[in-house]
């Protein structure tokens, strides 16, 4: 039971790897002649950032915490139960706002990278 728990944030984490970096900026005018290269760099740097930020693990931790103390506070259930399914479901909730979290920074870096290379990027 312990291993599937520990699980959890793990595929949480895995299942957006990638998000944010493959992001698309829209450009203000026509691109250049070295967007796309740039595009393709800006986007491998903003993957290769790590996905366990301190937010990342503050995020799922708290989700972690709340779901725990709910699940404790549910009477139909044994409290090992409760804090186990509160714990998961903390997990879960917790893992889709760190999801938010990691897209928001990578793509943010793709598009200050762009900027950074003189591309007319907007957003």
């Amino acid at each position: 039971m312990k291993t599937l728990f520990a699980l959890i944030p793990v595929v949480a984490l895995a299942a957006c790897s990638g998000t944010g970096a493959s992001h698309q900026p829209v450009l203000s005018t026509k691109s250049g002649p070295t967007y796309d290269a740039d595009l393709s760099t800006c986007q491998s740097l903003a993957k290769s950032q790590p996905v366990m930020s301190p937010d990342t693990k503050t995020t799922l931790a708290k989700g972690a915490t709340i779901g725990a103390l709910v699940g404790l506070a549910d009477d139909g259930v044994s409290s090992a139960e409760g804090l186990a399914a509160g714990a998961v479901a903390g997990l879960i909730g917790g893992g889709l706002s760190a999801e938010e979290d990691v897209r928001s920074a990578r793509k943010a870096i793709v598009v200050q990278c762009l900027r950074d290379k003189g591309h007319p990027v907007v957003g």
